[in-house]
């Protein structure tokens, strides 16, 4: 998981994933009718506002660069970069990104384990995807 001020700012690796969760749900349903129609019809509406809370694996220096984003309360890009495995093209994975600000949520801390915590990050738009890194919106 990355961050940066600016779409095109310098990237900071800010914690390590093992899993993510859904980063959008598909758009609600909205129904109508009409007099002369048998049945109900239904279109895509729009997406709700949704926040993802992730559990993150980090080092010392990526929490305090994650401590500073959440006390700041301001919005800031968030990329989420597939594995280079996956990608089709050599150095370019799958990477989803958006605008957020976010806050932390400690989690256990175990004997021997990585240090953990539950990031929530709070979607300020909607969630776009490039082939590696993306280089102007």
């Amino acid at each position: 998981m990355w961050n940066a001020p600016t779409l095109n700012g310098e990237r900071t690796q800010v914690a390590y994933v093992q899993s993510i969760p859904a980063l959008k749900q598909a758009k609600e349903a909205i129904t109508y009718n009409a007099l002369d129609l048998n049945e109900e019809q239904q279109a895509k509406g729009s997406r709700k506002a949704e926040t993802l809370t992730i559990p993150i694996l980090f080092t010392e220096n990526q929490h305090d660069k994650l401590k500073e984003l959440a006390d700041a309360n301001n919005d800031s890009y968030w990329f989420i970069k597939l594995p280079d495995a996956t990608a089709s093209e050599a150095g370019k994975p799958l990477t989803f990104y958006f605008t957020a600000d976010c806050d932390l949520g400690m989690d256990a801390i175990e004997i021997g384990g990585m240090l953990q915590e539950n990031i929530t990050l709070y979607r300020s738009s909607e969630v776009l995807e490039s082939k590696g890194f993306p280089v102007s919106e």
